[in-house]
């Protein structure tokens, strides 16, 4: 009996300090409280930059591809209307000859060889011994070896290159001048087998003569900077310069078919 009065009084005295008891619970357990809601705050926030960053981060990725492909189509673009423009000058030059040409893109050049390298191949019809010209028909060499879709041009200035040429007077009267152009290696190349009676000056044109049937008549080449004449020798020569310098040149003409004259 005396038990559950004893119970009974404990039951009360709880009752009548209740609020005191949970206001003390609570005041010490007020800063957990705090700091576990915070760090469930915080963490919500970080999980929520997490995904905003995630999100501009794909946004980004989204523009940058779409920029690229907007930047490929810019360039495509502009290639194609460089080649048209190309295509129209030559077509200029070559209104009074029958030329099929084959417009290329220089992709690489040996200075060691005087040769240069090309994107079109026998994929494009592209066979050995064809003329490689630029747009203001300027001879630059002929094509030497041919592979799927690539191929070297021997430039006129290699030292296994020789052409038959008539030098450009500007007397029509007299009979024409022939001789033969002989490459140097680095980019040079000399005058020869011209016969010590006609005479040549500073500043005459040469052009291909078509005589030895591999170039079409008429393609320019270079002119006479410096005439060697030596009545001991059967020949005088002449050092010249050439037109078909490889600087800013990133595409040619490739002459597939032309008759010769």
């Amino acid at each position: 009996m005396i038990g559950i009065l004893i119970f009974l009084i404990f039951i009360a005295i709880l009752n009548l300090f209740q609020k005191q008891f949970n206001n003390f619970f609570y005041s010490i357990s007020n800063p957990l409280y705090k700091a576990l809601f915070r760090a469930g705050a915080n963490t919500s926030g970080f999980l929520g930059l997490f995904l905003e960053a995630n999100n501009l981060a794909r946004i980004n990725n989204e523009l940058i591809l779409k920029n690229q492909e907007l930047l490929d189509e810019i360039s495509f673009l502009q290639n194609a209307k460089i080649e048209n423009q190309a295509l129209r000058e030559v077509i200029a030059t070559q209104q009074d000859k029958e030329f099929k040409l084959v417009l290329a893109n220089v992709i690489g050049a040996d200075n060691y060889q005087d040769s240069i390298l090309i994107d079109k191949g026998s994929e494009n019809g592209i066979s050995e011994n064809m003329p490689v010209i630029n747009s203001q028909n300027v001879l630059f060499g002929k094509i030497f070896k041919v592979y799927k879709n690539f191929s070297k041009v021997m430039l006129i200035s290699n030292q296994n290159s020789v052409l038959d040429i008539k030098i450009q007077k500007d007397d029509t009267i007299s009979a024409p001048i022939y001789g033969v152009l002989r490459g140097e290696g680095n980019f040079t190349a000399i005058l020869d087998m011209v016969p010590l009676d006609r005479e040549i000056k500073n500043n005459d044109m040469l052009i291909t003569s078509s005589l030895e049937g591999n170039f079409p008549r008429g393609l320019l080449i270079g002119k006479i900077i410096e005439v060697n004449k030596d009545d001991l020798k059967p020949f005088q020569t002449a050092k010249v310069g050439l037109f078909s310098s490889l600087k800013q040149i990133d595409k040619l003409f490739i002459i597939s078919d032309y008759k010769l004259e």
